[in-house]
């Protein structure tokens, strides 16, 4: 039998049945899976998410605080002359329907203005709570614009508790109720569509788990207007402005789930596979992808356009001994940000320095930028880009400014002549110039503009049009790809993970909180980035910035440096050593933190700090050790330890049945893959094993397990 769709569910649902409802509390209705419950109240004229309890902690982690209350859902409605207003699941009475303990149906009829009519459901599946609802508005001269649903809270939140926030890497936000992050999904804030909260031992994750290729808005924290917090995302409607119905076409998930920011992203990571980008398979198995690209340890940023930058490209490879790629820029005749995207021709020696330099080995990755046109350009007028590019709801187009201070338009990548352009760029530099790869800039950095231009062929407003634009945009650029070359762009952002070939991940900054791995326990050993934040120019004055942001590359597992000639300068030399036995100690485990599947994070104890003081008199500490733990193809736990200090430090680590699947009787080697170190772990409590390792001065090693 057919299940009805959600639209009709209200009409095959007569009533709340009596065992729906808590026993003693006649307006309390749970919906319970193996990870908790959430409890709805229905009291007179309003439905409210009461609570959100955690199972498996003592006492029960409850996730809701009461009051005030938080509606469920919030509309934004335009009248005829296109003033906006807004309304909420507060501002109605519903009716509840009900068939068992596994779904919840609600109806809002009448919210005025426009007479509107909503539908929400919420159902039980295996583990986790998917979301579902639709607009009606009834009287004529209203449209619908966007919507927040589900919001949950206001959230109990204490002193432990974070937010989980996909921000580049990963960033956790402590004292959300304090703070509210938000992004656009998909773009550099926001890589992956889910948020969560945790305790750190039991959180709340929210996530939309869709294929088709919309974007979203995500927050978690502080509440506008509001001293509490709350968890959710905002949805744009398809033709903004015009729609009088919507359905969500999509679920949004929540999961009660144990554990901290590593269990969240495992939640996307399953989820992930059921999509097109998410379910890429290992690196090993990716036949696009070139040797020299999986080979990488070390990546060059800066310019290789005549003898002297080719030089010095081949003097930074010759210096690290390991596999090095080139990021290459400024090898156009325009100005940076300035003139796109005519970047032809190339600057005279360009194509004789590639050639030199990728017969040294070293394959050559130049930049373009996939997004932007300068208005001022004859190609602008010539073109008549102006049709192509994205308008905003007032009906300009957009402009954004760079360093360059050139006004830049974003264009729309649904339309032909954005997708014909960037093609072409493409195949010039891979089959004409001959680089190994292509650097299009901004696809996975920027977030998604709504665009309202209605001769573009997609709905105005939300819709899929964004990234099915830019995937087909990319593989066209795949097709005329000779073997061998690779496509990369500017972060993580994950809907275009299967037309692309490597990520640079640099914009991910603290700002308060504390960068995870959370994008490599997702997609670990299935995708390559390189780099992990910009290096500023007082990094090398302070060490420890640039020290720190290379050992977090190295543990991460992502490709090293994106980093230029000034690491080899004589003032530089303790940071080049500490990058050189990074890179080596990569090399030699490449098995582990290229291709390996990163594991649940290591207790460490005992390393140290580090710390200094900036030009602005603002003190920093640091770990001195990092360490992170990873299973490669072939099923052996290695585990990569640096130490940032100029002083030896001892570290002691803890694993559990999460990182060895076997425990032997009584102990435990790991080896350094040099054969100097040799750990002995023995068992500390039931189920934990513990070891210490002796780290030099600015050194890495990798541990491996054995049999």
């Amino acid at each position: 039998m057919k299940r009805p769709p959600v639209g009709l569910l209200a009409f095959f649902v007569l009533a709340v049945s009596p065992a729906m409802l808590l026993a003693g509390e006649e307006n309390l209705v749970p919906l319970a899976t193996s990870g908790g419950r959430l409890i709805f109240d229905i009291q007179e004229g309003i439905a409210l998410l009461k609570q959100a309890e955690a199972a498996g902690g003592e006492p029960t982690r409850a996730w809701i605080d009461g009051l005030p209350p938080v509606p469920l859902w919030t509309l934004t409605i335009l009248d005829s002359n296109k003033n906006p207003h807004t309304v909420t699941a507060l501002d109605g009475q519903p009716a509840v329907h009900a068939s068992s303990g596994m779904q919840l149906v609600l109806e809002w009829v009448g919210i005025q203005p426009g007479n509107l009519r909503v539908l929400s459901t919420v159902v039980v599946r295996e583990n986790q709570y998917d979301w579902h609802i639709e607009f009606e508005l009834r009287d004529p001269g209203y449209t619908l614009w966007d919507f927040i649903y589900p919001e949950i809270g206001p959230l109990a939140l204490t002193e432990n508790d974070h937010a989980i926030v996909p921000y580049g890497w990963g960033v956790l936000h402590g004292n959300p109720r304090g703070r509210r992050s938000g992004g656009v999904y998909p773009s550099a804030s926001w890589a992956m569509p889910f948020a969560a909260v945790s305790d750190g031992a039991t959180g709340m994750y929210l996530g939309v788990h869709e294929s088709a290729g919309y974007f979203f808005t995500f927050f978690v924290g502080k509440r506008q207007g509001h001293e509490d917090a709350s968890l959710g995302v905002r949805h744009a409607v398809e033709n903004m402005g015009h729609a009088t119905r919507w359905r969500m076409p999509y679920a949004v998930t929540t999961v009660l789930f144990p554990g901290d920011w590593y269990e969240s992203a495992r939640i996307y990571h399953a989820a992930a596979k059921k999509t097109p980008w998410g379910n890429i398979p290992p690196l090993a198995e990716r036949a696009d992808i070139p040797r020299w690209l999986l080979d990488t340890d070390l990546w060059f940023v800066g310019s290789c356009h005549d003898e002297a930058t080719s030089n010095q490209v081949i003097e930074f490879a010759d210096y690290f001994q390991v596999p090095v790629s080139a990021h290459i820029y400024q090898w156009h005749e325009i100005p940076f940000d300035d003139h796109y995207p005519e970047y032809f021709p190339a600057k005279p020696g360009f194509q004789q320095a590639v050639e030199k330099v990728q017969q040294a080995g070293i394959a050559v990755m130049p930049y373009i930028n996939g997004r932007l046109w300068d208005p001022a350009t004859e190609s602008w007028k010539h073109q008549n880009a102006e049709t192509a590019c994205a308008i905003g709801e007032n009906g300009e187009k957009y402009i954004e400014v760079y360093g360059s201070k050139v006004p830049l338009s974003p264009m729309c990548p649904f339309t032909e002549l954005w997708k014909t352009t960037v093609t072409n760029l493409v195949d010039r530099l891979l089959n004409e110039v001959g680089v190994k790869a292509v650097y299009i800039d901004q696809i996975s950095a920027a977030a998604a503009k709504p665009c309202f231009a209605e001769g573009h062929g997609h709905p105005l407003g939300g819709g899929t049009y964004w990234i099915q634009g830019y995937r087909d945009l990319l593989q066209r650029c795949r097709r005329i790809q000779p073997p061998g070359t690779a496509l990369t762009t500017e972060e993580n952002a994950d809907p275009w993970n299967d037309q692309l070939h490597a990520w640079l991940m640099v914009n991910t900054r603290e700002e308060g909180g504390e960068i995870v791995p959370l994008y490599p326990a997702v997609y670990g050993g299935r995708a390559i980035s390189f780099g992990f934040q910009y290096i500023q120019g007082d990094d090398f004055t302070y060490r420890f910035p640039f020290r720190l942001k290379m050992a977090r590359a190295f543990v991460f597992g992502s490709q090293l440096g994106w980093v230029g000639t000034q690491v080899l300068q004589e003032s530089n030399q303790a940071e080049a050593r500490y990058l050189k036995a990074l890179c080596q100690a990569r090399h030699a485990s490449r098995d582990a933190l290229q291709f390996g599947e990163l594991l649940p994070p290591l207790a460490l104890e005992g390393g140290g700090t580090v710390s200094w003081t900036d030009a602005n008199y603002t003190s920093h500490t640091q770990p001195a050790v990092w360490g992170t733990a990873w299973r490669t193809p072939a099923g052996k736990l290695k585990i990569a330890f640096t130490n940032v200090a100029d002083e030896e430090r001892t570290v002691t680590f803890s694993l559990d049945s999460r990182h060895i699947r076997e425990f032997p009787d009584k102990s435990m080697h790991l080896l350094a893959e040099d054969k100097t170190i040799v750990v002995t772990c023995k068992s500390h409590q039931p189920g934990l094993w513990q070891g210490a390792v002796t780290l030099p001065p600015r050194s890495a090693r990798v541990l491996a397990a054995q049999n």
